[in-house]
């Protein structure tokens, strides 16, 4: 089983097409996994969302949602303070694409909610969104694992190899938590690391591209697509 494990989409639903063509997802056989962070500043978040609600409901735990900061960002905003936030960080682009489609975008917090996870462990890796600071998952608390950007930006951590998303770069990285790092050529096949951490948010939303990690036994290659849409 091959695991293809898609960066922050933030609403590019093209790009997201475009991508799981390129590294001809199949449901049947593929394991999936979101970074998170689904919605927010791209113009097609409803599509992006309606789409990840099918491959749950076709691939059941086989399709894994990484909960990201913008998706908690729409958990909280149940009130003055968590709306406020939510609206600074490109609210207003989800809230217009629900509307399009004549839907509320509240109407679907609970299977959000419901439906993603706070971390992922795999064969050889384990997925957050934002970093972690404990090489226990268990031990590293909810805001760490959705907001944190010191483990990518100070580049100090060496445990069990980590995905995440959160902070873009143009390119995946692998931050070898020793001060060092490589950038992950497109479908160059690398062997999988054993530690450290593999950032593949590269900015779709911002311009540049929209990233999947494909992992296949002691193997792993990224393949990328540009940006299509209109800059935020």
């Amino acid at each position: 089983m091959r695991t293809i494990i898609i960066g922050d989409i933030h609403g590019c639903f093209q790009e997201l097409q475009t991508l799981l063509k390129a590294v001809d997802f199949d449901q049947k056989t593929d394991r999936l996994i979101s970074i998170g962070d689904l919605m927010d500043r791209g113009e097609q978040s409803y599509e992006v969302l309606m789409f990840f609600i099918r491959m749950k409901q076709e691939m059941g735990d086989q399709c894994i949602i990484i909960r990201g900061n913008h998706e908690q960002m729409l958990l909280d905003a149940t009130n003055f303070i968590g709306m406020r936030l939510w609206r600074q960080n490109g609210a207003e682009y989800t809230i217009r694409s629900f509307r399009e489609h004549r839907k509320d975008v509240f109407d679907y917090t609970d299977w959000i909610h419901e439906n993603t996870v706070l971390y992922y462990t795999g064969d050889g890796f384990q997925c957050v969104h934002a970093g972690l600071d404990q090489e226990d998952l268990v031990a590293n608390d909810t805001d760490t694992l959705i907001w944190d950007r010191d483990a990518v930006t100070g580049n100090f951590y060496t445990g069990r190899l980590t995905i995440v998303g959160h902070t873009p770069y143009q390119e995946p990285v692998h931050l070898k938590g020793n001060g060092t790092f490589g950038i992950l050529e497109e479908k160059c096949a690398y062997r999988l690391p054993k530690s450290g951490i593999i950032c593949i948010d590269t900015g779709c939303v911002f311009g540049y591209q929209l990233t999947a990690l494909v992992i296949e036994g002691h193997y792993c290659h990224t393949v990328s697509v540009p940006w299509e849409g209109e800059k935020t």
